[in-house]
């Protein structure tokens, strides 16, 4: 997929509902064509992004990308990211962590409920 046309996907997306959940976390996701696909990727933006009006600032991007193949996959993945950031420490630990190394520790190592 392009760039571009995935960019579409994902404004379309948040043009049907924002995937902005709280003023400082968004997990923008949509469903694509084919079967085995399942992509995230995460995001910091100290400064924020803009979702919408009410959510002006958002500094935590979880981006979900996935087929309809791999769902049950999807919901995992929004249960362990719904674990890692509703930590209290979670958001002062986002903002200052020093390198990638800092945030990719921040969730792998953050206590939730492994699913096995």
């Amino acid at each position: 997929m392009k760039p571009a046309e995935l960019l579409d996907y994902l404004v379309e997306r948040e043009r049907e509902s924002s995937t902005a959940l709280t003023p400082f976390l968004a997990i923008p996701h949509i469903i694509v064509e084919g079967n085995g696909i399942f992509k995230m990727f995460v995001v910091r933006v100290k400064k924020g992004v803009i979702f919408s009006e009410k959510f002006d600032s958002v500094k935590a991007i979880f981006f979900l990308i996935g087929s309809k193949d791999e769902r049950q996959f999807h919901l995992q993945a929004l249960s362990a990211i719904a674990q890692i950031t509703y930590n209290l420490d979670f958001e002062e630990q986002w903002l200052e962590a020093k390198s990638i190394q800092n945030l990719k520790d921040i969730c792998i190592l953050s206590k939730r409920r492994r699913n096995l």
